[in-house]
């Protein structure tokens, strides 16, 4: 069956969150409504952000304090001594400033159609994430109209058609957001202007081709008489990821022109085969069924019915809630421009929650969960890329924060970044400590990246790209930590754990991020037979790390003291959405089964802490209960994620709408198939007696390699394992008996196969 998401009425068109369909290209995002007679475009391209340097901002430091080292370190020693108080006063010290800005909108396109008075007949808008192409289709007098669009990565362009049965007229408007001007050149509508904030430059076009008469002005576009216009989009900013200026000093201009006339030139039908060919290149690798009863319904209607428990909504929602992560991914996350952020590539505020920024405390980490299990390794390169265009800056952070100075002697020797960054550079804490201080944020984001090794085996990208970032990351980490004698390990410290509770010493949140950073880059060292000092000194420091402790309660410790009469629970939120001191468990490797008394500890906290939480949380949780191993329990918090916190187009709501839940309930679903964070790839670890049988093909384990699968009745019938690389693997399997382990030893490109013998 097809995976498509769509409605049978027009969305509201003030009600961005629930009611558009989201088309994108990595650089460009669209949202749709499927108005009749008045649709709403939203229109974003990724790099158009206020904040960072410019003239009104000749001093920019990506919102570094000056010498808070000096407040750090005197915490430090006040809370050695047990003067927990006395160290609490300094936190407003451990914050950043300055101008952090935001994600901005491009605009919105506002189109009125000329057409009959009354209500469609067979009106359908939907989203083809098979295709990637949105439609909306209607009758209306007897007339049948069809208007279409998609994203083109390959073209950078967004086309919109147009076509009727009879001739219609409509006009196109553009409601600015920003100092600008809008006019005509021939046939193609401009808008070009400035960031107020910050000076950015932009350009977008609007290049018309119909069959109808055509003017342009400064008030927008006007088709008259036309059964078919297509209108192409582009737009670009003089934004380049580059400290410390951030602009490229290119005119936009150079950059749209060209590829507006170029996609005009090869026309819809080519633009959109090359668009197709793109996309299913990475989208097709993957393809997943449950069970065999599927119900076919609007999306709004699949939702009630999955929530009144239809076992055919069941089948429906979760496998197209699956390839929706994956549609979104691609559309957002494309090699050359930004990662994608806490909405994707869409936005419709200059103001949007939290600045629709890269929350790197749990948020942006979780958008790529999914990259690598469900096939889409390409889609990480941006956050690669990202990653490393934060080193300057964060060296900045390091030296003012932490008296870890990089210079023309020592010019790689630490870099560090908190809980928010920009595309700006901004690698100071956040300006309130509470929630912006999370100094082991860039660890956690290593085991991201690392984990692009992990799955492809490129030794290439590990050398040039991957290990230069994690070994400037070690060696921060490495004169970061400080022994503490009452604790008897090395600790961070001051330590909050996100996004509750006190501030203490070495808590678990920090010391299990940093053991997994330290863990995979001697991996790395290994691959590629890297060792020296600093490789020794990890070894040295790696054991004395201790992340976790199991306390009197039986639950797995958040932070060392809690077990100590005096320690401060006033700030404890019993439910609180974050899952900090598991990251041991999920993303990272190190609790298993292997350690018994550490993963029970894992699981009663897990039960402490409750299943009711916002969207990305639920999908936070959904992967831990997988990792466990408890299928039943997964699928509970996949309900939940599916049925209490997504919107009617299927959008993840925190509340407000955050990209992240999408991601991470995808990532969660493959996590039920297959697993291989244990040197074992094992299929159907977590699959719910729900799932009674199914099919999958094209996820991948660590390894390089690639399984398909097919099961009834919860058991395995048939298996491929094909490697990229080569190698050796076991997997582990369900069958009618118990469970069977198959040992493969594959060449390049390879494959093994196993089929039940009725």
């Amino acid at each position: 069956m097809s995976s498509i998401i769509w409605f049978d009425k027009q969305g509201d068109i003030t009600n961005w969150e629930s009611q558009c369909l989201p088309i994108g290209n990595g650089y460009l995002g669209a949202s749709m409504f499927g108005g009749v007679r008045r649709e709403r475009i939203v229109l974003n391209e990724k790099s158009l952000w206020a904040g960072g340097p410019c003239k009104n901002r000749p001093d920019y430091r990506g919102g570094n304090k000056r010498e808070r080292y000096k407040y750090v370190a005197e915490a430090q020693n006040l809370l050695a001594e047990g003067d927990y108080e006395s160290a609490v006063k300094l936190l407003p010290e451990l914050t950043g400033d300055g101008d952090f800005g935001a994600y901005q909108l491009l605009c919105d396109a506002v189109f009125d159609f000329d057409i009959p008075d009354g209500e469609p007949d067979a009106y359908i808008r939907k989203l083809d994430l098979d295709k990637s192409l949105y439609s909306c289709e209607f009758t209306l007098g007897g007339v049948r109209c069809l208007r279409e669009a998609f994203a083109s990565y390959p073209d950078r362009v967004i086309a919109f058609r147009f076509l009727c049965g009879e001739k219609i007229s409509f006009t196109l408007k553009l409601e600015k957001t920003h100092p600008s001007r809008i006019f005509a050149e021939d046939d193609t509508l401009v808008y070009n202007g400035t960031v107020e904030d910050n000076g950015m430059r932009f350009d977008a076009r609007f290049k018309v081709v119909t069959d109808g008469g055509i003017e342009i002005s400064a008030e927008g576009i006007s088709v008259r008489d036309s059964s078919e216009t297509v209108i192409y989009f582009t737009a670009a900013t003089d934004y380049e990821m580059k400290y410390p200026t951030y602009r490229s000093g290119i005119d936009p201009e150079t950059i749209t022109v060209p590829i507006i006339n170029k996609a005009v030139e090869k026309g819809w039908e080519q633009l959109y085969n090359t668009h197709y060919a793109d996309y299913c290149a990475l989208y097709d690798r993957v393809t997943l069924k449950i069970n065999d009863e599927f119900a076919d319904l609007p999306a709004d209607k699949l939702l009630d019915a999955y929530r009144n428990g239809s076992r055919a909504a069941m089948n429906r929602l979760e496998t197209l809630y699956f390839q929706y992560g994956r549609y979104l991914l691609i559309s957002s996350s494309r090699d050359g421009a930004l990662p994608a952020n806490l909405q994707g590539v869409w936005n419709e505020s200059n103001t949007p929650p939290w600045c629709c920024d890269y929350h790197i405390n749990v948020n942006l980490q979780m958008n790529y969960w999914g990259a690598y299990n469900t096939n889409l390794a390409e889609t990480a390169i941006p956050l690669i890329d990202f990653l490393d265009s934060l080193r300057e800056p964060g060296r900045v952070t390091a030296a003012e924060y932490y008296n870890i100075v990089s210079n023309e002697n020592n010019p790689e020797n630490g870099w560090t970044a908190h809980t928010q960054c920009s595309p700006f550079g901004w690698t100071a804490p956040g300006w309130e400590f509470y929630w912006g201080w999370s100094t082991a944020a860039v660890a956690w984001l290593m085991q991201n990246i690392w984990e692009h090794y992990e799955f492809m085996g490129d030794i290439k990208t590990l050398r040039e790209r991957i290990f230069p970032i994690m070994r400037e990351s070690v060696r921060f980490y490495t004169q970061w930590l400080r022994y503490d004698g009452k604790q008897d390990r090395l600790v961070s410290t001051p330590t909050y754990s996100p996004e509750h509770g006190p501030v203490t010493v070495g808590n678990t949140y920090e010391q299990s991020l940093i053991e997994q950073l330290f863990i995979d880059f001697l991996a790395a060292s290994r691959e590629l037979s890297e060792d020296g000092e600093l490789q020794n000194r990890v070894r040295e420091m790696l054991p004395k790390l201790k992340p976790y402790h199991v306390g009197k309660t039986g639950l797995l410790k958040e932070w060392f003291e809690e077990d100590d009469i005096d320690f401060d629970r006033s700030q404890i939120q019993k439910n609180h959405r974050h899952l900090s001191h598991l990251m041991g468990l999920y993303p990272g490797k190190r609790i298993t089964a292997a350690i018994p008394e550490v993963m029970n500890a894992a699981i009663m906290s897990m039960n402490d802490r409750g299943d009711e939480s916002t969207g990305w949380a639920r999908a936070h949780r959904l992967n831990l209960w997988a990792r466990t191993g408890d299928g039943e329990r997964s699928y509970k918090l996949l309900r939940g994620l599916l049925g209490d916190c997504t919107f009617d187009n299927l959008w993840d709501f925190h509340p407000p709408f955050q990209i992240d839940g999408n991601f991470g309930g995808s990532a969660g679903i493959a996590e039920m198939l297959l697993q291989s964070h244990e040197g074992v790839i094992r299929v159907l670890p977590a699959v719910p007696s729900e799932w009674q049988s199914g099919a999958f093909t094209g996820l991948c384990a660590r390894g390089g390699f690639v399984v398909d699968a097919e099961w009834e009745n919860g058991a395995v019938t048939s298996l491929s394992v094909t490697s990229k690389n080569g190698g050796e693997c076991t997997v582990t399997f369900p069958i009618k008996s118990g469970v069977k382990a198959l040992k493969l030893s594959l060449g390049e490109n390879g494959g093994g196969s196993w089929k039940r013998e009725d």
